[in-house]
C-alpha cells in the first residue's frame, strides 16, 4: 500500500515537472457524515466553530508564482449546490506536507471536523507528513498521544516540537527556564536547568491553566531580567502574541518576551516558527526540499510568513486563529486559502 501511494505521488511529481502549472477544477463538496461537537453561537464564532463549514472558499495562486488566470468564487447555496471555480495551481508536486496542530487539527482539544480523515487521505495519496507545532506546554509524547486520541494516526517521531529543538540548540548550557513543567523533562535531557547564574534565559509558551500565571508572574520575570542584565542570552520557544481557544483569543508568551527585550535592551533568539531553522529541521526529517513542500496552518505570520520565507508554499485554513482581516495587506500572501484541513486533500488531488 505504501509503495503504491509513493508511486502515485512520484507520478504527480513527474507530471508537474513536465508542466509548470496544472489546471485544477474545484468541484462541489463531498458530503461526509461527521460528529457535531458544538453549536455556533453567532457569526463571529464561525471561523473557530467545531462544526464543518457549509461554505467552502478557496483562492489559489499559481505555484510557482504567477498570475491568477481565472477567479470564479465557489458559492454554496442553502440546498448545498456548488458552482465550480477554475484557477491555475501547481500543487501536484507537493509530496511533503507540514501540518500545524493547534487551530488546524484541533481547537482547545476539540477536533476540527474532518481532520483525522484528511490526514488519512493525505497519507493514502502518497504525501509525506510532518506535524509541526509551536506548542510549548506539553511533552512531545503527550502531544502525540493527544492527537491519537482525536483519531489522528501518527508516530511520535513525526512530531516536531520547539522544546526538543531548543534542547538541541542549547545543549550543555545553564538555562533559567520560564516554561510549563510538562516540557522541562524534554529540556533537561540536554541542558542544565538552574535558578541563578544562567547562561540562557528561556521562555516557553502560555497555556489555559493557572500555571501560566505562576510561570510568568512578576517574581519570575524580574529574576529573568536580572539574569539578562548579568549577560545571559534571551531565547524563546516562540514569540506568538496570542492564540485561539474555545474561550476566545488568549494572550501568549510573546508579550512577556517583548517586555524583557524592552527592559533589558536585548533581542530574543526565536527557536520555533516562523524561523527558517525550524522549517529546515522539519524538512530534513522528511528528506524533502522546500520547493517540494507545503505548509498548512492557521497563522498568517508564523505559518504562512515563516513558510514562505523558508521557500515553502503555504495553505491557510479558516479555523483556529484565522481572521478574515488578517488577509488584508498580508505580505507574503498564502498560496491558497481553504475553509479547513478537510479541504486540503481535494485541493491537492484536483491540482495534480
Amino acid at each position: 500500500m505504501a509503495s503504491a501511494s509513493l508511486s502515485r505521488a512520484s507520478s504527480r511529481l513527474r507530471h508537474w515537472l513536465r508542466s509548470s502549472c496544472a489546471t485544477a477544477r474545484i468541484t462541489g463538496p463531498t458530503f461526509v457524515r461527521r460528529r457535531r461537537f458544538s453549536a455556533v453561537d453567532n457569526d463571529s464564532d464561525a471561523s473557530t466553530s467545531k462544526l464543518a463549514s457549509t461554505r467552502v472558499s478557496v483562492f489559489c495562486a499559481c505555484w510557482p508564482p504567477g498570475p491568477l488566470e481565472r477567479d470564479v468564487r465557489r458559492r454554496i447555496s442553502l440546498s448545498g449546490i456548488a458552482s465550480p471555480r477554475l484557477t491555475r495551481i501547481d500543487s501536484g508536486r507537493m509530496a511533503a506536507i507540514l501540518l500545524d496542530i493547534d487551530g488546524v487539527l484541533h481547537v482547545s482539544g476539540e477536533p476540527v471536523p474532518g481532520g483525522a480523515e484528511a490526514v488519512r487521505a493525505l497519507r493514502d495519496d502518497g504525501h509525506r507528513l510532518r506535524f509541526v507545532t509551536n506548542n510549548t506546554t506539553r511533552a512531545r509524547e503527550r502531544l502525540a498521544d493527544d492527537l491519537r486520541a482525536l483519531g489522528i494516526e501518527l508516530d511520535t517521531g513525526e512530531l516536531t516540537t520547539t522544546p526538543a529543538a531548543a534542547a538541541a540548540l542549547l545543549a550543555g548550557a545553564r538555562v533559567l527556564a520560564l516554561t510549563m513543567d510538562a516540557v522541562r523533562g524534554d529540556l533537561a535531557e540536554q541542558v542544565e536547568l538552574v535558578d541563578r547564574d544562567a547562561e540562557v534565559v528561556l521562555l516557553g509558551g502560555a497555556d489555559e491553566t493557572e500555571e501560566t500565571g505562576r510561570v510568568f508572574g512578576y517574581e519570575n520575570l524580574n529574576r529573568a531580567f536580572a539574569e539578562l542584565e548579568a549577560g545571559a542570552r534571551l531565547v524563546c520557544l516562540h514569540k506568538n502574541r496570542w492564540w485561539q481557544t474555545s474561550r476566545g483569543p488568549l494572550l501568549d508568551a510573546g508579550a512577556f518576551v517583548a517586555g524583557l527585550e524592552y527592559a533589558a535592551g536585548v533581542g530574543a533568539e526565536v527557536v520555533g516558527k516562523p524561523t527558517r531553522a525550524y522549517f529546515d529541521v522539519a524538512l530534513a526529517d522528511l528528506g524533502a526540499s522546500a520547493e517540494e513542500a507545503v505548509m498548512v496552518g492557521d497563522d498568517i505570520e508564523a505559518d504562512v510568513g515563516g513558510a514562505k520565507a523558508a521557500g515553502l508554499r503555504a495553505v491557510l485554513v479558516r479555523t483556529g486563529k484565522f481572521r478574515e482581516d488578517s488577509l488584508v495587506g498580508a505580505e507574503p500572501r498564502p498560496d491558497a486559502v481553504v475553509d479547513s484541513i478537510a479541504d486540503v486533500p481535494a485541493l491537492l488531488r484536483e491540482a495534480g
